[in-house]
């Protein structure tokens, strides 16, 4: 009965987290087009105009090479953790299950569990759709084949022949992964769209810890009424009554969880893709601790297990990124801050560009942007979930030269654990928007800007068109075009300098990588 009810209660936390987290996605969207639309009285000066600062030099072969340098250093840290951690949980649950231990089941259990690196990997690198089901088919034919070859050299070594009749284990991997990974992938799925990533990891540990409070009041009712000392208060308090009783405990412990979680990540003890490849992996680690709770009716290995892979996966991941250089190399290679701008009020298509481009730059450097509605669900982070939640949203705006001065001198310039850098976003009222703008323009390495749409009735983005005229070389600008451009509105704005500015046009969501690869020949 504990097996069920917990199965449920996990279930249930993971459907929860998903409504919750699109609920908070929406008010946290509401917060800041509330924002923007306060006024604040004067509106700020602008900055005078810079002499033009040489942006540090390096051929554009060398950023692509560290680019490329990075990724395999990512997708190889994050598939050494799966393997390092899932290799234990594989022999814990051979041994429970008296499945016996040879070689080739440890390895191929191992294998299952190491897809779980598949999406962590491709949020990371922000691979495209295309490159995950190809990376999907590529892991699990290639382990396959090398628990094959681990059955073979098992068999010759125990004197045993090895025929045709081996090639059945080929199928049976695959039937061995769906078993141990279905559960989990459900959940993944629930919890992969972008748009809920930002949100999901913090959420879903909330609602884990507060969601215990009905299953911890329904055995504590029980437990009480089956002693006379507990059986009058089970009457008088009534299931609500003992219900509220746990559920404020929890409901604080809910909260310290929260808080905890975004000091850590203020502090930069993981970055947004480790925090949710740890809710991912929990995922797992808890559909496998029940399986043995329920299946094998093993409650303490059961918690043991789970407890204990939850808290090695953090430290072997943070040390392992250190050992392949992630961390290490993002530091000592000069980073680049890519400024991204765009005409607002086009959500889906502003979110595949900055999907596209602004999270693959993330492995070059920082990202620098003026947030608005469109973009919220991709850059609302776990400080910004608490801020939201305690009513605080307003110390996101930039209301005065001073607080803009604030903000600017606590820029994120600094990879996180992982090697990525992160995303600075500007909430701006009215009166700050255009200056915060010129002084982001003054820190940018490259700018990126969609004028997709831009006509003569449509000029959203002239004042930046005609300041990046002034302030920065045309080579360091990227537009970001398509057949709805007017390119005399562009010529007019941004005057003759447009001929030696680099333009890209985007017509599906594949296009984008042109993007990024005529950001790193202006960053060059």
């Amino acid at each position: 009965m504990n097996g069920g009810e917990l199965s449920g209660h996990f279930m249930n936390s993971v459907l929860v987290t998903v409504v919750v987290a699109l609920f908070v996605l929406w008010r946290y969207r509401l917060a800041i087009l509330g924002g923007m639309m306060q006024g604040d009285g004067a509106v700020l000066a602008l900055p005078e105009v810079l002499p033009v600062e040489a942006a540090p030099t390096s051929a554009a072969a060398d950023l692509r090479a560290h680019e490329r340098s990075m990724r395999r250093r990512n997708a190889a840290a994050w598939l050494a953790t799966t393997l390092v951690c899932g290799l234990p949980m594989a022999i814990a649950y051979l041994w429970v299950g008296d499945m016996g231990l040879s070689p080739a089941q440890v390895l191929a259990i191992t294998f299952c569990y190491a897809m779980a690196a598949l999406p962590m990997i491709a949020v990371s690198l922000a691979l495209s759709p295309l490159r995950i089901v190809g990376s999907f088919v590529a892991m699990m034919v290639g382990f396959a084949l090398i628990v094959l070859a681990a059955a073979a050299v098992q068999r010759l070594l125990g004197g045993r022949p090895v025929d045709w009749k081996i090639l059945g284990l080929f199928a049976l991997f695959f039937q061995m992964a769906w078993s141990q990974l279905w559960m989990a992938g459900l959940f993944w799925l629930m919890s992969w769209p972008a748009r809920l990533r930002g949100v999901a990891p913090i959420t879903f540990a909330a609602v884990l810890v507060f969601g215990l409070a009905p299953f911890a009041g329904s055995r504590l009712t029980a437990l009480l009424a089956g002693t006379d000392f507990g059986t009058p208060w089970v009457l008088k308090l009534g299931l609500n009554g003992v219900f509220m009783i746990i559920a404020l405990p929890v409901g604080w412990l809910a909260w310290l969880r929260l808080r905890k979680l975004a000091g850590d990540y203020e502090a930069k003890r993981f970055s947004d893709a480790q925090l949710l490849a740890r809710t991912w992996w929990l995922i797992l680690v808890a559909t496998i601790g029940l399986e043995i709770l329920v299946a094998r009716e093993q409650p303490g290995f059961a918690l043991l297990l789970t407890a204990g892979e939850i808290a090695l996966f953090g430290p072997v991941n943070g040390w392992l990124m250190k050992r392949f250089g992630v961390a290490g190399r993002a530091v000592a290679t000069p980073k680049r801050t890519l400024l991204l701008l765009r005409i607002f009020g086009y959500t889906a298509r502003t979110e595949r560009l900055f999907d596209r481009v602004a999270a693959r730059w993330r492995l070059i450097g920082p990202v620098t942007m003026i947030a608005a509605p469109d973009v919220t669900a991709r850059t609302i982070d776990a400080g910004d979930y608490l801020r939201w939640l305690t009513g605080r949203v307003d110390e996101l705006f930039v209301t005065s030269r001073a607080s803009l001065d604030a903000k600017l001198a606590t820029l994120d310039l600094a990879p996180d654990p992982d090697g990525r850098f992160r995303i600075n976003e500007f909430c701006c009222r009215d009166s700050s928007w255009q200056a915060t703008i010129v002084e982001l323009m003054h820190r940018a390495d490259a700018v990126i800007m969609d004028v997709r749409g831009i006509t003569q009735a449509r000029r959203g983005c002239e004042f930046e068109l005609q300041q990046l005229a002034q302030r920065l070389p045309p080579q360091r600008l990227v537009l970001v075009v398509d057949d709805s451009t007017d390119k005399t509105v562009l010529q007019a704005a941004f005057g003759p300098g447009l001929r030696d500015v680099r333009m890209v046009e985007i017509r599906r969501s594949g296009d984008a990588d042109k993007a990024f690869d005529a950001l790193i020949e202006a960053a060059a």
